[in-house]
């Protein structure tokens, strides 16, 4: 089992509220992984976008959480939050004054005025509170830039840190869904049943079935993946595993039976 140095990754990770998985290139590889990491990020309730400037086809129909993904970027986008409870708002509306847009918040009857202090604006929405790219921002073409502001966590299979990234993952022999599997619990992350599927149909993909280009490890991968995607059967007393737990499988018995 590979363990990673994650620590800076972590540091970064455990203020963030908002998220951003880039994939510069269109790939079943690198696409899975990019949203069974995103999946474990919203678990963690840090609210994730993935970033892929090609759309995929029917071909990656069977990935989890497709709903995440985006093909557009904009830093200039100007975003307007509300600290004020959902369910107290009837509908937001819009208008225009004089060459002026007015944006409308309606609350419901009864409900408390929304405050000035309740109100936050951000004028680059793409900036979010860390980034995730999967690979060379050298492929993003026009949005190549945008690693130019926020914090960065670089991971990539070719051993080329950039000077943008906060935090590198580096790992020549493996593809980004092996690497992803042994990450997540590292990063204290839930390995889920729609996490562990998708990167279990990397796997297979990028492999060839487990066929080409693997490892003890990526066998060992695909094991943790498939497991993770079976029913809990609780009556057993057995539960799922959580973050960490998978460090700890290949941890030495402080306390070994002697043997006879």
């Amino acid at each position: 089992m590979k363990n990673y140095n994650v620590t800076k990754i972590n540091e970064l990770l455990v203020n963030a509220k908002t998220a951003l998985v880039v994939v510069p290139q269109l790939g079943i590889d690198q696409l899975s992984a990019a949203l069974a990491l995103s999946l474990s990020l919203k678990k963690n309730n840090i609210e994730t976008k993935v970033f892929c400037p090609t759309k995929p086809d029917a071909n990656y129909s069977k990935l989890s959480g497709l709903e995440l993904l985006v093909d557009s970027y904009n830093q200039n986008d100007l975003v307007i939050t509300l600290d004020y409870p959902l369910d107290q708002i009837e509908k937001v509306n819009y208008n225009q004054d004089n060459g002026k847009l007015n944006l409308i918040v309606e609350t419901k009857q009864g409900s408390p005025k929304v405050a000035e202090n309740q109100i936050n604006i951000v004028h680059q929405s793409g900036v979010a509170d860390i980034n995730f790219l999967l690979g060379e921002e050298t492929l993003l073409g026009a949005n190549s830039n945008m690693v130019n502001s926020g914090t960065w966590v670089q991971i990539s299979p070719s051993n080329n840190i950039k000077s943008w990234a906060k935090a590198s993952l580096v790992d020549q022999d493996a593809p980004f869904c092996e690497i992803f599997t042994f990450l997540l619990p590292l990063l204290n992350l839930e390995l889920d049943s729609n996490s562990a599927k998708n990167l279990l149909i990397g796997l297979r993909v990028s492999t060839q079935s487990f066929s080409i280009n693997v490892s003890p490890e990526t066998f060992e991968a695909g094991a943790i993946c498939l497991r993770a995607t079976q029913p809990v059967d609780l009556s057993n007393g057995s539960q799922p595993l959580q973050p960490n737990q998978l460090n700890q499988l290949n941890q030495p018995n402080p306390n070994p039976v002697p043997s006879a």
